[in-house]
């Protein structure tokens, strides 16, 4: 009985490898497997034609590589990468001045007086930046100092318009504080304007914004009192001329002394 079995097995792993030859190639298989030192105890030897039904565990078949498939690995390899992000070094909103001076191609850096834009060159940019604004708030107490000792000699001046003696000793003296004043301010005014630009600028109301906007108040008083005051000696109508220097001149001197409060206090 054992032999019938025996027979009808081999028989049966005969049909298979007849089927399998068809489809799989022979070399793929480890037909070592079944020789007859392999066989251990059982005693089994497999035929010739069935050896080959064990497959080798290196054989497995090739991955073929398409075009196709290739451009996918590199699309889906690209996808993967994090996009290469470029760090702004300049606000995007800077004045016409500071793009003109400090921008990527301003006229500073074309010059060669200022370094071409790197992280490195940025901040040391800002670091003089600070340096500059700081020089600029000082400036700003000196100049108002210097304008209120203006204002006071003005006024004196203006109290003595009948007594000529008086009146040559003070408005000399207070001509010589007019130019003092003139020339702090304008000293003042570059340091803020000629600054390198922030790193971010916010589109917000600050006291910062205050403070800008009554710069354009006392610059423009800046202009305006100085003319009034150098048409006084060639006027008809001096003392009546003379009241709107005193007016323009408080108004000056007020107006940068609240820009330099809402700054510092």
């Amino acid at each position: 009985m054992k032999s019938i079995l025996r027979i009808v097995s081999i028989a049966c792993l005969s049909c298979s490898a007849l089927h399998a030859q068809e489809s799989i190639p022979i070399d793929d298989f480890d037909n070592q497997a079944f020789y007859a030192s392999g066989a251990g105890e059982a005693g089994i030897v497999m035929p010739f034609e069935s050896r080959h039904l064990v497959q080798r565990p290196d054989s497995s078949p090739p991955v073929e590589i398409t075009p196709e498939s290739s451009s996918f690995s590199d699309s889906a390899r690209a996808d993967s990468l994090r996009p290469v992000v470029k760090r702004k070094l300049l606000p995007d909103n800077m004045s016409f001045v500071e793009r003109g001076l400090w921008g990527e191609s301003g006229f500073l850096r074309s010059v060669g007086l200022a370094s071409p834009l790197t992280p490195e060159v940025r901040k040391s940019e800002l670091t003089l930046r600070r340096t500059m604004l700081t020089v600029h708030q000082i400036g700003g107490f000196v100049t108002l100092g210097l304008l209120a000792t203006t204002v006071y000699y003005g006024q004196k001046t203006l109290n003595n318009f009948y007594n000529p003696s008086q009146y040559r000793s003070l408005r000399r003296t207070h001509s010589n504080f007019v130019t003092y004043s003139i020339v702090s301010y304008t000293a003042t005014g570059l340091l803020a304007v000629l600054s390198p630009p922030p790193l971010i600028r916010r589109n917000e109301n600050s006291t910062t914004t205050l403070h800008k906007t009554l710069a354009w108040v006392h610059f423009a008083g800046m202009i305006i009192t100085p003319i009034i005051g150098s048409k006084l000696r060639h006027s008809m109508n001096e003392l009546q001329l003379a009241r709107y220097h005193q007016v323009a001149g408080y108004i000056t001197t007020g107006t940068l002394a609240l820009s330099l409060i809402v700054v510092t206090f």
